[in-house]
């Protein structure tokens, strides 16, 4: 069976060293490493199918991609990193790899809730069917509505675009939620990419125990970024990769699991 992540399955292992005192001048080195561009990674491994999304870039070279169309084993994603601006440089050249393939708003869309504090470059495209602020009236509305659209996708009805949904930021506005979106998340989180919603939240590390735990358990993917000046909770989910990823990593690379390997990715620029 081939790697849901990967584009191929050639992946290479990434071996994660116990320690390491040269973590800052590495990081120092990294952030000169010129960063491709998604045009050109989508240009150099495409064509690609409808509804693949491109994460970044692995140390071995080779695209690592959400392969959103194959429900049963690409469900939702959860992005932990230091702050608001860390998390949006993982998630946009993901949003950003829709709008650059040739496949059409009318096969798939994404809506992006978020505080106005975070410039999200992709906003203006048109895949993008919404930007709402969790503050705004329509904010409490995002999750009921896309919960009320798999219900119905469920009985057979309004196929439509796939859409993926952002929830940026979570654990900045959770609480304030209203009753019925936080209660929607869940069932949406359980059957959504079923019938092609597929949920995005991005956390700060300092938030991880804010979200319930039923909720961050049916976030299947996980995604770790740069947390270098975070409060990490001390918590058995983060206590290991705490002590061997954090600290060999910039503000645009991330660590997922992918085939049993730890794999490091570099996000890629928009254009």
């Amino acid at each position: 069976m081939s790697d849901p992540w990967s584009l191929t399955t050639r992946m290479q292992q990434v071996v994660i060293p116990a320690q390491d005192t040269a973590g800052p001048e590495r990081r120092a080195l990294a952030s000169f490493t010129p960063r491709p561009t998604v045009s050109q990674v989508l240009a150099d491994w495409g064509p690609w199918l409808c509804c693949m999304g491109l994460l970044g870039v692995c140390d071995d070279g080779i695209p690592l991609a959400a392969r959103f169309y194959d429900w049963e084993r690409i469900s939702h994603f959860v992005f932990y990193a230091q702050d608001d601006t860390v998390l949006a440089t993982l998630v946009e050249p993901l949003l950003y790899s829709v709008t650059a393939q040739y496949h059409g708003p009318e096969r798939w869309q994404y809506i992006i809730l978020s505080e106005a504090s975070t410039d999200w470059q992709v906003a203006s495209a048109p895949h993008c069917k919404a930007l709402v602020s969790p503050y705004d009236p329509g904010g409490d509305a995002v999750i009921p509505e896309m919960a009320g659209l798999m219900e119905q996708r469920l009985l057979g009805r309004h196929r439509g675009p796939r859409y993926l949904v952002v929830l940026h930021d979570l654990g900045r506005y959770w609480e304030r939620m209203h009753e019925d979106a936080r209660y929607d998340l869940a069932p949406l989180l359980q059957r959504g990419h079923e019938v092609g919603i597929n949920v995005i939240v991005t956390l700060r590390y300092e938030h991880y125990t804010l979200i319930p735990a039923e909720v961050r358990h049916l976030l299947r993917h996980k995604v770790y970024g740069y947390a270098e000046n975070a409060r990490l909770p001390n918590t058995s989910a983060l206590r290991d990769i705490t002590n061997l990823l954090y600290y060999d990593l910039t503000p645009w690379q991330a660590w997922v699991r992918s085939s049993g390997q730890w794999v490091r990715y570099t996000a890629p620029q928009l254009g």
